[in-house]
């Protein structure tokens, strides 16, 4: 059986009309080197979305999300995210937390670099991947359902990152810290907020070492070492109940 026929999986990227077509060339340049088949999908839509578009309309066993300033760092990481989601018929994401919704604990599966069985997808009840405010960001609420129904997913988390983002660095709840440039897994690598051009160089530089071979985490800084950050993204207050106002 090929792994890779249509019948068996199906890539997916998606990007607004505003996003850097510097870094769609590089990315499709890395998706290709990697044979990897990709459809790029253009909507000014919320990302939340178009994911249940995508699954809605799959005809795959697996659906794979690559986000365009996401890139695979070996072709390995792609084999082995996709033999675990069709031998344990669950998903598998980029470890992630919702910094900004409290208390900032949650650790899910991010729709970044992301696969799930069309069937574990049936099986969950077709949830929504839509952001739920105050509770949930985009994809959350589906690792919210699997953890309800007793379905294991898993997630790669992070080893080391380039740079802080200006308003600090993300935690990963009590595992450790993520940023710009965020390598999971010693396999993918993530730039993050892709608006700003200093990423946008980056990535394209980044880029550029995956094809070469060249890539290298030597200067990255750990994401569970103990030294001493800048700054930390602090934790979001709660938000009131609203019949708390009342009193």
């Amino acid at each position: 059986m090929n792994m890779y026929s249509s019948n068996n999986i199906e890539f997916h990227s998606f990007h607004w009309d505003n996003f850097s077509p510097k870094i769609l060339e590089m990315h499709a340049r890395v998706m290709h080197h990697f044979n990897i088949d990709i459809k790029y999908t253009q909507k000014n839509i919320p990302h939340g979305e178009w994911l249940d578009w995508v699954l809605k309309n799959a005809k795959s066993k697996v659906v794979a999300i690559i986000e365009p300033d996401l890139i695979p760092l070996n072709r390995e990481i792609i084999d082995n995210a996709l033999e675990y989601v069709i031998a344990e018929n669950s998903f598998l994401g980029c470890a992630q937390v919702s910094n900004h919704i409290a208390p900032a604990t949650h650790i899910y599966a991010a729709p970044s670099f992301f696969f799930i069985t069309t069937d574990c997808y049936k099986k969950l009840g077709s949830p929504s991947f839509k952001s739920i405010p105050s509770k949930a960001d985009v994809a959350e609420n589906l690792c919210y359902v699997a953890e309800e129904k007793g379905v294991r997913y898993r997630t790669l988390f992070p080893t080391c990152f380039e740079k802080e983002p200006q308003e600090g660095v993300w935690p990963l709840s009590s595992y450790g810290h993520y940023g710009i440039g965020t390598v999971f897994s010693d396999s993918v690598y993530h730039l993050f907020q892709s608006r700003l051009q200093s990423n946008v160089d980056l990535f394209i530089k980044r880029c550029e070492e995956v094809l070469k071979g060249e890539f290298t985490t030597s200067n990255f800084i750990s994401s569970t070492s103990f030294e001493k950050l800048h700054k930390v993204v602090p934790v979001p207050k709660p938000r009131r109940k609203a019949w708390l106002s009342t009193i």
